[in-house]
């Protein structure tokens, strides 16, 4: 058997801890989540991403900036309805999704991974009591 120094365990295992990252393709830097106001479009739908893997969610339309996006919400418990106002956290994948929208054939939608969502209930104004 050979014998390896020890101080070179170390240098070896972060070594093949790099080959390891280098070969997966998948590898992105990490984003933090961010938070996006949306309205669901859609019924609950099971759709094939352009990567080839099946996921369970809602076509809605993104209204947290000052233009409105289509995104594919993609949930792990789908339990809203269509015209459900809410508010997501998550992240954009390097995915996406291919979905007929009325005129347009075959859109490219982007996949918004949620990990949290709360439902968007608008509060009602203060109004001061009349005098």
């Amino acid at each position: 058997m050979c014998r390896v120094p020890k101080g070179l365990w170390p240098t070896l295992l972060l070594g093949l801890a790099f080959v390891q990252a280098g070969c997966q393709s998948d590898l992105h830097p990490w984003v933090p989540p961010q938070d996006c106001r949306v309205k669901i479009i859609s019924d609950a739908e099971f759709v094939r991403t352009s990567r080839g893997e099946y996921v369970d969610g809602y076509l809605a339309i993104n209204e947290s900036e000052f233009h409105r996006q289509w995104i594919f919400m993609v949930l792990e418990i789908p339990r809203y309805v269509k015209d459900d106002r809410l508010i997501v956290t998550g992240r954009f994948t390097h995915d996406s999704v291919r979905i007929t929208l009325g005129a347009r054939i075959d859109e490219q939608v982007p996949v918004f991974e949620v990990g949290q969502a709360v439902p968007n209930i608008p509060k009602a104004p203060d109004i001061p009591p009349l005098k």
